[in-house]
């Protein structure tokens, strides 16, 4: 197929081990914006986080970031969608992640909450590129806020993410759901929300359908993503479920194996 928008996870996907783009890679998504094919995003990051990418490939599509919380258009620097996590749901699992000692990021607008300082955070906001604000009680924090939260990270690498995935999921009173991002985060996310549900905002934006799109990851929050576009691509290094899921399965994010796919679907 000749795709009309191409999709692109970032962290483990774009971007390589040091979290840049090869210059090959970013040569064959230059070439392809030449051709006519829009380039956009589909990340868990949030705006702010995604923005040094943005300023670097200067990508032509819409961009899903919370992992489909949002969508954003780059022509008019405004949301085409924005779901928060009910305020119930939040503050029923910053409990939960408190009552266990597990790090959480809460996000709220441009801002990244923490309870405290620790390695696993300053880790966590190296990654973002965003400074985190400690806070202490997150409940309290989150109690005294405007606006609900878009989501959750909850970064467990004692290897429990599962267990508690198990504590998390029976609080969620108002249909919040659960993504295991990365082997050791696990997010909260609001009711219905991922990068494929998405989808059907950008394809209502774009007049480009859900068929026209080649979309590329390498986490479980890809799977619905790659399973309702046109041609869903893992990396090497994907979870190996999402590799199951996909159409194709290329080279890991440590090579210029986008740029050679690309080539030969697009020239």
């Amino acid at each position: 197929m000749t795709p009309r928008l191409l999709l692109f996870d970032l962290d483990g996907t774009l971007l390589g081990p040091t979290r840049s783009v090869s210059e090959e890679n970013a040569r064959a998504l230059q070439r392809a914006m030449d051709l006519g094919i829009r380039v956009g995003f589909a990340t868990g990051r949030s705006l702010r986080s995604a923005r040094p990418w943005i300023e670097e490939l200067d990508p032509t599509g819409p961009l899903i970031l919370f992992n489909g919380g949002m969508v954003w258009d780059l022509a008019t620097e405004r949301p085409l969608l924005e779901r928060r996590l009910p305020r119930a749901d939040a503050l029923a699992a910053l409990e939960v992640v408190a009552e266990l000692g597990v790090h959480a990021n809460l996000y709220l607008g441009r801002a990244i909450a923490i309870g405290r300082s620790s390695q696993t955070a300053k880790t966590s906001e190296i990654k973002d590129g965003v400074p985190h604000t400690v806070v202490g009680d997150l409940v309290a924090h989150l109690d005294q806020q405007d606006s609900d939260p878009f989501k959750i990270l909850c970064i467990d690498e004692s290897g429990g993410i599962e267990a508690l995935a198990d504590r998390l999921g029976p609080v969620l009173s108002c249909g919040s759901v659960l993504v295991n991002s990365e082997p050791s985060y696990l997010e909260v996310l609001p009711p219905g929300v991922s990068k494929g549900a998405a989808l059907s905002v950008v394809e209502s934006h774009t007049g480009i359908s859900q068929g026209e799109i080649i979309a590329f990851g390498d986490g479980l929050n890809d799977t619905e993503l790659l399973e309702q576009c046109g041609v869903g691509v893992a990396m090497g290094n994907a979870h190996p479920r999402l590799r199951e899921c996909a159409d194709v399965v290329i080279g890991s994010h440590e090579t210029d194996a986008i740029a050679g796919f690309l080539a030969a679907q697009v020239g």
